[in-house]
């Protein structure tokens, strides 16, 4: 039985994002997939106009990360298309919208990463000087410099100005990443593109949106896993008959689909309201991520189970995708993270 997921984000970018990811995935090469969508402008997507970008909405940075998620080909999407862009959109300086038109132009590609524990001394010419360990930088695809959001300051860190990697991680979702120790790396004044109360704000914002687009993407794993468990079951035979036949896993698939019902209408019409308001409220972000990730989570489990020992394979996409929504329940913030945002995060919403 042949069956698709309803689609959250309709139309032309999705069904592009959808051709482009199934392609990505045929190709093998992730470097050079990135490399397209650099030129397809899928960083600026979310950049208005006027600094250079396509002026889409949360809703077309949707439709991307939905149509990229129907296959696992773990593109740093929320990273480079969304965390990058709002942090420099929310900077609010001469620096960070040079970088943004730097960005939009295809002149640089920037990775992000969060390092609040990094040590930063002011210096009398304006520039700082870092100390610490660099954590979590992007180790399968090539990338011209980092934004290093670290406390109260936002950096511009290039690449070939970082130091070797001392460790290597693979996640097991295939993502990979490096930890870079700085020690006195020295950065002028214009690697610094912002400080103080608008940096703090900028990170904020961007982490909101970086927790947002990572539901997006669990949501739309899981349908694609939900597609995968229906086909698997339609064609594996057991006892002579198809295994979509028996009733308890039958039952099973139901349960996943209300969940992804659930979850995609509501990120719909999270999105929806946001286009028409311009806010996206924090509170909103984070019961979403903690709804999320438990259907997540289940969903991953009940694959697993329906597809038995296959289920654990790298070889089917389902093996795969279970995977990711493993990894993403984490991201950005598990379960106790997102209680303790909502301990203290108050409901006013966010610019």
């Amino acid at each position: 039985m042949q069956f698709s997921a309803d689609t959250m984000f309709p139309g032309d970018l999705f069904e592009a994002a959808t051709r482009f990811a199934a392609d990505t995935l045929a190709a093998g090469d992730r470097a050079n997939a990135w490399q397209q969508a650099v030129a397809m402008g899928w960083p600026a997507l979310l950049v208005d106009e006027a600094r250079g970008g396509a002026g889409g909405t949360l809703a077309d940075l949707g439709a991307v990360i939905e149509g990229c998620a129907r296959h696992p080909v773990g593109l740093p999407l929320v990273r480079r298309c969304a965390q990058a862009p709002a942090l420099l959109m929310a900077a609010g300086s001469a620096g960070a919208d040079d970088t943004l038109r730097a960005l939009c132009a295809g002149q640089v590609d920037l990775d992000v990463v969060d390092a609040p524990a990094l040590t930063v001394t002011a210096l009398a010419d304006g520039g700082v000087r870092l100390d610490g360990v660099l954590e979590g930088v992007d180790a399968a695809l090539p990338f011209t410099h980092v934004l290093v959001s670290a406390g109260a300051l936002l950096l511009l860190v290039p690449q070939d100005a970082l130091p070797a990697p001392t460790a290597r991680f693979v996640g097991i979702d295939g993502a990979q990443i490096a930890d870079r120790v700085l020690s006195g790396l020295l950065l002028p004044a214009s690697a610094v593109l912002q400080r103080g109360e608008a940096a703090s704000s900028a990170a904020a914002i961007e982490q909101d949106l970086a927790i947002f687009a990572t539901t997006l993407d669990m949501a739309a794993t899981l349908g694609a896993t939900i597609e995968q468990c229906i086909a698997y079951l339609s064609t594996r035979v057991q006892f002579g008959v198809a295994l979509a036949t028996f009733q308890v896993l039958r039952h099973k698939v139901v349960e996943m689909y209300v969940d992804y019902e659930s979850a995609s209408v509501l990120l719909a019409r999270l999105v929806a309201d946001t286009v028409v308001t311009g806010r996206l409220a924090a509170r909103d972000v984070a019961l979403c991520k903690l709804y999320l990730n438990e259907l997540a989570r289940r969903g991953a489990e009940a694959s697993i189970q329906l597809h038995g020992g296959m289920g654990l394979t790298a070889e089917l996409p389902a093996g795969r995708l279970a995977r990711r929504l493993l990894c993403a329940g984490f991201a950005q913030g598990d379960r106790l993270t997102q209680l303790a945002r909502l301990a203290t995060e108050p409901t006013a919403a966010r610019l």
